[in-house]
């Protein structure tokens, strides 16, 4: 399957085509597109701004899931560099092709199908974050992947399905995909599932903008106009 960028939940007919359920009228999914992710800089939720604040960057590359106000709610574990770990690609220094020797974070299920949760801290972070994602890095493309986003309340924001991989479980990057959601009022928790078999992702990354506190003068000049300033957001890693 071959879909790019992003599209606005608005675009019902196409979440549905996807597999997804009833979808909330004002959430943005970033569908995986035809290139690769292969490293930070691939990031479609951090752009080409790498210095932006309130913005986190899990890469498991210390062993540990431990980034700002991240938890992971499965049973999965954590790979280390080997034959059959698939990292992205530029966590070990070096965009080659290949990601033995990263980290990745791994679940297998051949009966119920793998299924990868991670919440956010509303407390930790000083609120949700209105975006996030994470790399699908090996699967099984005979078992379809679901992306779920969930609310503030607990509720699914909705979800879109997608054909991914090719077939290679020695480590290779190609096949590697960004998926991921926004959504302004704020994203408690993701998920990405399979229908069978192991899954294994890379690089969980989220964050929120901040509005910019104004000299009082034109705080209220710019009220008038509806200006609210944004300040950048900047990446953190784990």
């Amino acid at each position: 399957m071959k879909l790019s960028g992003m599209i606005n939940a608005t675009a019902a007919s196409l979440a549905f085509a996807l597999g997804g359920p009833a979808l909330a009228s004002s959430v943005t999914w970033y569908l995986p597109g035809d290139d690769a992710y292969l490293s930070q800089a691939d990031s479609p939720i951090l752009g080409a701004d790498a210095n932006a604040d309130n913005f986190w960057l899990e890469d498991f590359e210390d062993g540990l899931v431990n980034t700002l106000g991240l938890e992971a709610l499965s049973d999965g574990t954590i790979r280390e560099p080997g034959s059959s770990t698939d990292s992205v690609d530029g966590d070990d220094g070096s965009v080659d092709g290949w990601g033995t020797a990263g980290h990745s974070y791994f679940q297998y299920d051949p009966a119920a199908g793998p299924s990868i949760t991670f919440a956010f801290d509303a407390e930790a972070l000083g609120g949700l974050p209105t975006v996030a994602g994470l790399v699908w890095t090996d699967g099984n493309p005979e078992a379809p992947v679901t992306f779920e986003a969930f609310g503030a309340d607990g509720a699914s924001l909705g979800s879109f399905q997608a054909v991914l991989g090719d077939g290679l479980h020695s480590g290779s990057t190609d096949a590697d995909r960004f998926l991921g959601v926004e959504f302004a009022e704020g994203i408690s928790a993701i998920t990405i599932s399979a229908a069978f078999g192991g899954l294994e992702i890379d690089h969980v990354q989220y964050g929120y903008p901040i509005v910019v506190p104004l000299p009082a003068p034109l705080a209220m000049g710019l009220a008038g106009l509806g200006i609210v300033a944004v300040a950048r957001r900047q990446r953190r890693t784990g």
